[in-house]
């Protein structure tokens, strides 16, 4: 089955028999991995829960309204001591109808919170620690669903407006990715199954339906899902080596320390799990490209030898390259700004800071996602310059043109024109 939308060179018979050949046995064994590793327990809870926790005898999470905010007392005391502009204020907020205090912590307080904000409390008017808390209620972090939600819905009309039917597609793809995270990978892992091999499945199964349902059912598609198998299987190893090489296995954060002392779990195999699924968005992106790219020349450009068109195509891969190591390097400095700010007030070397703790496995990722990114790309070039030279190869052997293809079939346009 074929995309219609997708018009070009179509794979030899014998091309996509190979193909098909090689996609099967790769369906069989994610769909056998899914069934394998499929977590038989619920989702494991670890101490605390989250960032909301309401692990305390009588204490509840909920939802509070700002109503009242009083700075009488902020009057009498010295307008430049911050601290004390802070610790002065105080705050009642309403929860299903009730008023009561509410402590709020300083950041948040400098932030600009006040009246008619929506903001995640922790409820302690039935707790019987609530007299030594001293509110009633516990400021944890602001309401963000309304304005995450708008913007979700805004980013899905500018991916519909701009890539229409396609753009629609992509979007459930990206669903179908979500659930596999959250229902499979997550648990799984919780459930003490190997990381490494549960982010492979996991992987396996998000590029199987979201490259078809995005791109359509092509051997162009296929060409880019080897191509992706390809980067993610040199990632994965990349990573695992260098994850054992240098000695990243170590837990950092506080999260890491959790996961370390509740969940069987080996903090090393967790990062080379995180590798992958890093590895495995841009990779996605770089693969298709090029595919497209082996597919557009070779329509426009039928008689390009294999060396030519392989060439082309590069000069557009070594672009794309350039510009999606840029992307890695700055989506990363982008998420740790604050954290490299700090750095930068140290009297260390920064490079020194680099290979420490934390920073140490952010840099190991994008390194090997970068690796792994560098070399999927001429690996699919080449994959699809093999693939797309099948079905144009005849037309060059049979010299005979109109003879050697039959009246009133024109060996060119029959090759050129056809779905892909």
């Amino acid at each position: 089955m074929h995309m219609p939308a997708h018009r070009g060179p179509k794979a030899s018979p014998r091309v996509r028999l190979i193909m098909t050949v090689c996609l099967v046995p790769l369906v069989l064994l994610t769909i056998g991995g899914l069934l394998l590793l499929w977590p038989d327990a619920p989702e494991q809870e670890l101490p605390g829960g989250g960032p909301m926790t309401n692990s305390a005898e009588g204490v509840a999470d909920a939802e509070a309204k700002i109503v009242a905010v009083d700075a009488s007392d902020c009057a009498s005391g010295d307008e430049e001591d911050s601290t004390l502009a802070v610790d002065c204020m105080t705050f009642t907020a309403e929860v299903d109808g009730q008023e009561g205090s509410l402590y709020v912590t300083p950041d948040a307080i400098k932030s600009g919170i006040g009246v008619g904000d929506t903001v995640k409390v922790l409820d302690f008017t039935d707790s019987p620690d609530s007299a030594e808390i001293g509110s009633d209620y516990v400021f944890i972090d602001y309401d963000r669903n309304v304005p995450i939600l708008a913007l979700a819905i805004i980013y899905g009309l500018v991916v519909l407006l701009v890539a229409g039917f396609r753009g629609l597609r992509a979007l459930a793809g990206l669903g179908f990715a979500g659930v596999v995270l959250i229902v499979f990978m997550l648990p799984a892992i919780l459930d003490s199954q190997p990381p490494i091999l549960v982010a492979m499945v996991a992987a396996s199964a998000i590029m199987l339906i979201a490259l078809y349902l995005a791109h359509g059912v092509s051997t162009r598609t296929t060409t880019a899902l080897f191509g992706t198998v390809l980067g993610i299987i040199i990632t994965g190893v990349l990573g695992a080596w260098m994850t054992s090489w240098a000695n990243l296995g170590v837990a950092y954060t506080e999260d890491a320390f959790l996961l370390a002392d509740t969940a069987d779990v080996s903090m090393a195999d967790l990062i080379v799990c995180a590798i992958i699924v890093t590895g495995l968005g841009v990779l996605n992106d770089v693969t298709i490209t090029q595919a497209s790219a082996v597919w557009e020349l070779a329509s426009v450009a039928p008689d390009l030898k294999a060396g030519q068109l392989f060439t082309r195509a590069m000069r557009i891969g070594r672009d794309h390259i350039a510009s999606t190591v840029y992307t890695i390097t700055f989506a990363y400095v982008g998420s740790a700004l604050l954290t490299l700010i700090i750095v930068s007030a140290h009297d260390q070397s920064f490079f020194e800071t680099l290979t420490l703790g934390e920073m140490s496995v952010d840099v190991v990722s994008i390194l090997v996602c970068s690796v792994g990114l560098v070399i999927a790309i001429p690996l699919t070039t080449g994959l699809g310059v093999l693939v797309v030279r099948s079905g144009l190869r005849p037309e060059r052997d049979r010299s005979g043109g109109e003879a050697a293809e039959g009246p009133g079939v024109p060996g060119r346009a029959a090759n050129s024109s056809g779905p892909s």
